[in-house]
């Protein structure tokens, strides 16, 4: 769930996938945010639009999706840099999910 106010139309977004056989799910729209709903401004809406969807296989990467492990956003002007205080939560969390919301860190994330 990105809520980036600066992932618009002509923006291209990478996507590591983390399993075999992952799904994609696309919503949570909003008319108006600031960065992230931290700031309680996320305005919901639906959507509608075309989107293009590549898969791009590992045997197929370029040398930087090799080390790509964040969701990266790529405009004609500027890159789009998320940062998560943990790579995979689920492997972290796996026995006490409900412990994320405890551990999330703006620290860890930059």
């Amino acid at each position: 769930n990105l809520d980036n106010k600066r992932i618009g139309v002509g923006t291209t977004m990478y996507y590591p996938v983390e399993v075999a056989g992952a799904l994609l799910s696309m919503g949570d729209a909003h008319a108006a945010q600031g960065d992230s709903e931290l700031d309680g401004t996320g305005i919901e809406t639906s959507i509608n639009g075309k989107f293009k969807i590549t898969l791009i296989k590992a045997a197929e990467f370029n040398d930087w999706q090799k080390e790509l492990d964040f969701p990266l956003g790529e405009t004609d002007t500027h890159w789009i840099i998320h940062g998560f205080t943990e790579i995979d939560y689920l492997e972290t969390f796996f026995e006490n999910p409900s412990d994320i919301y405890g551990a999330s860190s703006i620290d860890k994330a930059m």
